[in-house]
C-alpha cells in the first residue's frame, strides 16, 4: 500500500520551470486508437449528373433528390498491443520552455512534509515538484487548451491529476470560458482513458499536425452551464 501522500496545489513560479523539466512526462500503453477510412465517391451519381440535362430552379424545387453523395467515413478503435509498449515524453524540453512563457495558468503539485510547513512555523529546505497542468487561452473562441500536463511517474494513480484537472477547470471556469480541449496522440492511451473518465469527449482529429506523421486525437468537455 502506497505511503499517505501530502501535496499542496499552487500557482507556478518562474524557479519552478527547472523543476518542472525533471518530471517524466513518458507512459507506458497498452492500447492504440486505429483509423480507419472508407471513401465512396458513388460514381455512378456522377456520371449520372453529369448525363442529365440542366433543369431550371423552379423544376428542382421541392422534389427529393434520391441520388447518393459522395461519404467519407473515419472509424477510430482502440486495439490492444501485443505487449505493453513504453512510450518517451512527447514534449522537448524546448518546447515546453517555449510554451509556458506563453502559458495563462500554469498550476504544479507540490509534495510537502507536514512537519515542515507554515502552520509549525519551519519551512521545507527544498521543493518537490510531482505534477504539473498548463492551459493557454484562445481568446476570441473562449476555449483553453490543455498545452502540458505531467505527473511523476511514482505518484501516478494517486488522485493528483484529478486534482489538477479540476482546479484547472475551476480556473477556465472563473474566466467564464466555453470549453477545455487537449490534443493527444493516438497510442497514449493511459491519458485517453484518464480525459474520458473526467468528461471529455472526442471531438475530432488531425492527421497533419505532427512532423512525424502521427494522428492528433482532441478531446474537448465543456463549461457552459445551462441557462
Amino acid at each position: 500500500m502506497p505511503t499517505p501522500l501530502t501535496y499542496r496545489l499552487r500557482a507556478a513560479e518562474l524557479d519552478d520551470l527547472p523543476l518542472c523539466l525533471e518530471i517524466d512526462s513518458g507512459y507506458v500503453t497498452t492500447h492504440v486508437w486505429q483509423m480507419t477510412e472508407n471513401f465512396n465517391d458513388h460514381t455512378d451519381y456522377q456520371e449520372e449528373a453529369e448525363s442529365q440535362p440542366s433543369k431550371a430552379r423552379s423544376q428542382l424545387v421541392g422534389k427529393p433528390d434520391k441520388r447518393q453523395l459522395p461519404s467519407y467515413k473515419v472509424e477510430f478503435v482502440p486495439s490492444r498491443l501485443p505487449r505493453p509498449l513504453a512510450m518517451p515524453s512527447p514534449w522537448s524540453d524546448q518546447y515546453l520552455l517555449s510554451e509556458w512563457k506563453r502559458t495563462d495558468f500554469l498550476l504544479v503539485a507540490e509534495a510537502y512534509d507536514p512537519e515542515h510547513s507554515p502552520q509549525t512555523g519551519t519551512e521545507q529546505t527544498h521543493k518537490e515538484l510531482i505534477g504539473y497542468v498548463g492551459l493557454t487561452v484562445d481568446g476570441p473562441r473562449h476555449i483553453a487548451w490543455v498545452t502540458s500536463a505531467s505527473i511523476q511517474m511514482e505518484y501516478r494513480r494517486r488522485g493528483i491529476g484529478t486534482a489538477l484537472f479540476t482546479e484547472a477547470r475551476r480556473w477556465a471556469d472563473r474566466y467564464r470560458l466555453r470549453s477545455i480541449m487537449v490534443e493527444l496522440q493516438t497510442k497514449n492511451y493511459p491519458a485517453i482513458a484518464f480525459c474520458q473518465q473526467h468528461g471529455f469527449f472526442f471531438c475530432g482529429y488531425n492527421s497533419s499536425y505532427y512532423a512525424n506523421r502521427e494522428i492528433a486525437l482532441f478531446f474537448a468537455v465543456r463549461l457552459e452551464k445551462p441557462r
